[in-house]
């Protein structure tokens, strides 16, 4: 086994010279098998971005001279590479064979945590199959990490039921008596692998978003549960030819976009891989169309997954008007559109969009199979459905026994958006904790606990300013109709 990142040099004549000496070393134990690891970083210059032929010609020759070497004796080439797009093309075409390596289904995890865990001490509340369900995205080396870390969790959750420091034959004794691993065990170690991930390369993972957190919407909801939750619960009518589409919720800004999304891949048991336009846009020269082609294919890894693409008028505005001398935004859109059309072939990978420029978007993206059902999220304009974000902000909160929801809405604007209630009730829950303080302060009271009054929700009300004008409201549904309308 050898790490080609050991083989590249200053110069492409001292490369050329520690490949040579590495196929010649494999020769003398031929029969072998040669394992090149990251075989993408050979044919490239020191930055890893121009190829540099001369280093992939000099390799397939000493490839070639493999049979001189060792003429009744076979050398296996083996290489590896995290995709195969990485190699340069003169590297690429050098192989015959080329085998991609899937990430493993939940169906495969399943089998291999059963083979895992078929020797350890499990409790009867772990269920392989639930962590099955935890672990989209994860290769085999990912599920031994994580059942090792489970195991440190385990261990550290007694360690801590010992009184005082623990001494080394206390701990020896601890390890040879062994250990009963809880589920919750394991999924501290699932949170704590997907968290490291998640920072890392943006790993879809199951958000806790509840439909009790979203206030209102209730017709939304349901068309977004037809386009998403049924082709999951009858999958026979996809065999049938019923065609999933993509999502497109639009509207002003802090209307609930973002949340609603969550909400869905929640409810559903999807993971969840959010990613805002801006973000995969790249300096160099087809980077961002290869950003694009990232994350689909995470989100085919971690089926099934919703991907939620924020601020789309941004990554995919309307093609011959961006503006970019080089073309750059057309190819991005174009590689977009067909990476959606490709989605057609999955049944567990679903894409919502979100954007508050639903004009600015390239018609080509609103066609059917793509982004073909729009969803406006608009302001709660009656009381009724304000009364229902109240309260579902506040379904936390400690309220005093005078305290009225109703009363409170009663006193709100008519244009507030769902963001605009979220800091209402975070300035009440704000006037609250400093009421609490200086009571505490002045030693009146012993108890912590804080309780959200009247009064708390009138102060925050006399600061509220609305974050979208009337102006802008008009504006919003006169998009609504038009949109409406070429539907």
């Amino acid at each position: 086994q050898v790490n080609c990142h050991d083989l590249c040099a200053e110069t492409s004549a001292a490369t050329e010279a520690r490949i040579k000496n590495t196929v010649q070393r494999a020769s003398v134990f031929a029969p072998c098998v040669l394992q090149l690891h990251n075989i993408h970083v050979l044919g490239r210059d020191r930055d890893g971005h121009a190829e540099d032929p001369r280093v992939a010609m000099a390799f397939w020759q000493i490839i070639a001279d493999l049979e001189t070497m060792s003429p009744n004796w076979p050398v296996v080439i083996i290489a590896t590479a995290p995709s195969s797009r990485q190699l340069t093309s003169d590297m690429h075409e050098g192989f015959l064979h080329h085998v991609h390596l899937e990430v493993p289904s939940e169906s495969v995890r399943t089998s291999i945590l059963t083979s895992l865990l078929a020797e350890e001490p499990c409790s009867s509340d772990v269920s392989v199959k639930y962590l099955a369900q935890r672990t989209a995205g994860f290769v085999l080396g990912d599920l031994y990490a994580l059942v090792s870390l489970a195991k440190n969790h385990g261990y550290e959750r007694l360690s801590q039921l010992v009184p005082g420091s623990m001494t080394y034959e206390d701990e020896m004794n601890l390890i040879e008596a062994g250990v009963v691993f809880l589920c919750s065990d394991f999924i501290s170690a699932i949170d704590a692998m997907q968290a490291a991930h998640s920072d890392s390369i943006g790993a879809p993972k199951i958000p806790n978003v509840r439909w009790q957190d979203v206030g209102g919407l209730a017709d939304v909801k349901r068309d977004i549960l037809d386009t998403i939750q049924l082709p999951l619960q009858h999958p026979e009518l996809l065999a049938a030819g019923l065609r999933r589409s993509g999502v497109l919720f639009y509207g002003p800004p802090g209307t609930g976009k973002t949340l609603l999304a969550k909400a869905v891949a929640t409810e559903c048991s999807l993971n969840f891989l959010s990613v805002k336009g801006p973000e995969l846009l790249n300096m160099y020269v087809g980077q961002s169309e290869e950003n694009i082609r990232e994350v689909f294919e995470k989100a085919r890894s971690a089926s099934p997954c919703v991907v939620f693409f924020d601020e789309l008028d941004s990554l995919a505005p309307n093609r011959g008007r961006s503006g970019d001398s080089g073309g750059v935004m057309d190819r991005v859109v174009s590689q977009l559109l067909a990476e959606l059309d490709g989605m057609n072939k999955s049944s567990d990978v679903f894409i919502i969009g979100a954007t508050n420029r639903p004009d600015l978007l390239d018609p080509a993206l609103l066609r059917p199979g793509r982004f073909d059902k729009l969803l406006f999220l608009g302001i709660s304009d009656d009381r009724d459905s304000q009364l229902k974000i109240v309260k579902a902000l506040t379904r936390k909160f400690r309220m005093q026994d005078s305290c009225e929801l109703e009363s409170v809405v009663s006193q709100c604007p008519l244009n507030l958006t769902g963001a605009d209630f979220y800091a209402l009730c975070s300035d009440a829950m704000l006037n609250a904790m400093k009421r609490k303080i200086a009571m505490l302060e002045e030693g009146t009271i012993e108890d912590q606990s804080v309780e959200v009054s009247q009064e708390d929700f009138s102060g925050a009300l006399a600061t509220l300013v609305p974050s979208v004008s009337n102006e802008e409201l008009v504006h919003y549904k006169s998009l609504q109709r038009q949109i409406a309308q070429q539907k």
